[in-house]
């Protein structure tokens, strides 16, 4: 069963996906060399960075390439009142399982209310507050220097405007924040230690000697800086773009992190916090692509402020929840709508906190995970992914051969576009308006944008998302930061998995099988017992990606690539390629200089899209 016929009909992009394997492939196979060719110059680090391309690029569907046409926006925080709709029960594809999303804006109705946005100032003393509880310095952690931006005089420029951004934890802790020590994107071309461990990777994952890599005290050092981005199990890398310019002028808007564990309980430290059964298993990842001229100053803010605002939310709630050992289906439909609040109040209040006064904004893709219970909530055109992974049985041949690997994507955040139904109207509602790409009713193709007047230039500009955080000036025209959350259980969804995959018996004397592929039912032989799948053979993980590496990579064989780094398998594609497993780092790295090409054969080296991607498996205990 070859793996290109289990990834039908999942993508928007083109149905054949030979061209984005190959891609890969190809650098997979040269990355040693790509990645310690020293770069002197744009054209050269392509040039370095070369790979095979079968066929064309796929559509670019997000920002313009000029990357000065999208800009800002007010709060619409909903009072603290607020009631969401009835959440919209949705069911898988490929298995059938259901989950419940929720829009937060509460669509249309809510935009004759007599709604309170929060201020300014309200926003940023419970952005401070959440900081103090967790030991960190709310002014220290969030400075950012506008001053020669807003002059425009020559200088050094504000303090998270470099190619390379110098994370807080890498910078500025002497420890691990109360929340754990969140893994934060290392450049993989740029960032000289982390290009030549991934190198070093590389190497001894295919049995290299000791005169292909480091010492071991330099190896240690730059394995060192290289575990600040990820593990076996959790990782985030990124690639700078190029909008045109000198090399040293880039800047990276796009901002990324995984903390796993996530310990939230641990800020301020309180006594019902700390109890046993209140620290439930949990992770959080995100990406966040800012946009407009100050956008890496929003995202990155909201890197610094987003962990530790929503940990003091979740802490607050969890010690006043005197239904926290109640599992019924009421309480823990409760339990849900309470959580999609918090994160609800999170945007908002990033939103309204963010440095966004001149220009600048963010969209927001976070994973949240709390025991069993995942929470995926998105403002923007960045997207997250749950996928489930296994080892085929049916794939396993008669010899005894390998088994295939199966990894299949189950829920995918939507992107917020301004043309989408109630977006647009929203927009329109609120005295703005919506370009359509000539020829966009007909052919889905081109960027639809929000248009509204930016403070800077006084100009008119597009935003090409219809949610975000940050872009006040966007927002007097509906563009708002209120996230989709959708919530998944991953226990019913294993078990949802497990029920499509096992054979039924039928007679006593026949079996059949359900083809992982297609979803249709086979008779197989059988001698005495059902081929049988458990729990533990079903793997659940999570991604989430910008749209730099989502323009060019389907996400279906994003999820495929990941799948091999975090559990260490391929399938026959994969052998005929002469690709086995790889490090789940390698595994980013590979995906992202392949997006890049994409962006390379389709602009022809005049424009790149910031590229970031953040992953992390969503184990749960046994005994959860």
């Amino acid at each position: 069963m070859s793996n290109s016929n289990l990834f039908r009909n999942r993508s928007s992009k083109p149905n054949d996906f030979s061209p984005a394997t190959k891609r890969i492939a190809s650098f997979a196979a040269k990355a040693a060399v790509a990645t310690t060719t020293v770069s002197v110059s744009y054209a050269a680090y392509y040039y370095a960075t070369l790979v095979l391309l079968a066929g064309s690029a796929s559509e670019v569907s997000g920002e313009s390439v000029d990357g000065k046409n999208v800009e800002n926006k007010n709060t619409t925080k909903e009072e603290e009142t607020l009631s969401f709709k009835k959440g919209d029960y949705k069911i898988d594809e490929h298995f059938g399982f259901e989950y419940l999303g929720y829009d937060t804006y509460d669509s249309l109705a809510h935009m004759d209310d007599d709604k309170i946005p929060i201020s300014s100032e309200s926003a940023v003393e419970l952005v401070s507050e959440a900081m103090s509880a967790a030991g960190l310095d709310y002014e220290t952690e969030t400075f950012i220097n506008f001053s020669n931006d807003e002059t425009g005089e020559k200088g050094e420029k504000g303090k998270f405007m470099t190619i390379t951004p110098q994370h807080h934890h890498r910078s500025t802790y002497s420890a691990c924040p109360s929340y754990g020590c969140p893994f934060l994107p290392l450049d993989v071309h740029y960032e000289e230690v982390a290009k030549k461990e991934l190198v070093n990777i590389r190497n001894l994952s295919e049995g290299g000697s000791s005169e292909e890599v480091d010492s071991d005290k330099s190896r240690n050092q730059n394995r060192f800086i290289l575990n600040s981005s990820g593990s076996e199990n959790a990782a985030t890398l990124t690639l700078i773009g190029y909008k045109g310019g000198r090399l040293q002028d880039q800047v990276n808007q796009d901002r990324a992190f995984v903390l796993s564990p996530y310990s939230f309980w641990n800020i301020g430290k309180s006594k019902a916090s700390q109890k046993k059964k209140q620290q439930p298993v949990a992770r959080l990842l995100g990406v966040f692509d800012g946009h407009a001229k100050f956008g890496e100053k929003v995202s990155e803010y909201v890197v610094r402020t987003l962990p530790p605002l929503l940990g003091n939310k979740l802490v607050n709630y969890i010690a006043t929840d005197t239904q926290s050992d109640n599992r019924d289906a009421s309480a823990m439909e409760a339990r849900d709508r309470n959580i999609v609040k918090i994160l609800h109040d999170t945007f908002v209040e990033l939103d309204a906190s963010a440095p966004a006064h001149l220009s600048g904004g963010c969209t927001a893709s976070l994973v949240l995970q709390l025991d069993s219970q995942v929470y995926v909530a998105n403002a923007g055109d960045s997207r997250s992914f749950v996928a489930v992974h296994f080892n085929s049985h049916a794939a396993t041949d008669k010899d005894g051969g390998e088994q295939e690997a199966v990894t299949k994507i189950v829920f995918a955040t939507r992107e917020d576009k301004p043309h989408l139904g109630e977006e647009q109207q929203r927009v329109e509602k609120m005295g703005g308006s919506v370009y359509l790409p000539p020829g966009f009713l007909a052919t889905g193709k081109g960027t639809t944008r929000v248009m509204y007047r930016d403070p800077l230039s006084g100009g008119m500009s597009g935003l090409a998302m219809s949610r975000s955080i940050g872009d006040w000036e966007a927002g007097k025209v509906g563009v708002i930061p209120d996230p989709l959350v959708d919530i998944m259980d991953l226990k019913r969804m294993k078990s949802k998995v497990l029920e499509e995959l096992n054979v039924a018996c039928l007679n006593g004397s026949d079996a059949v099988e359900i083809d992982p592929a297609t979803g249709e039912a086979k008779e197989i032989d059988k001698e005495g017992a059902c081929l049988d799948y458990t729990e533990k053979d079903i793997k659940v993980f999570a991604f989430a990606a910008t749209d730099g590496l989502l323009d060019y990579l389907p996400e279906d064989i994003i999820a495929h690539h990941v799948a091999k780094g975090l559990y260490g398998v391929s399938g026959e594609d994969d052998r005929e390629n002469g690709e086995g497993s790889t490090h789940l780092l390698t595994s980013c790295e590979d995906l992202i200089y392949a997006a890049a090409q994409g962006w390379q054969e389709d602009k022809g080296g005049r424009y790149r899209d910031d590229i970031a991607i953040a992953v992390a498996d969503l184990t749960v205990p046994d005994n959860e």
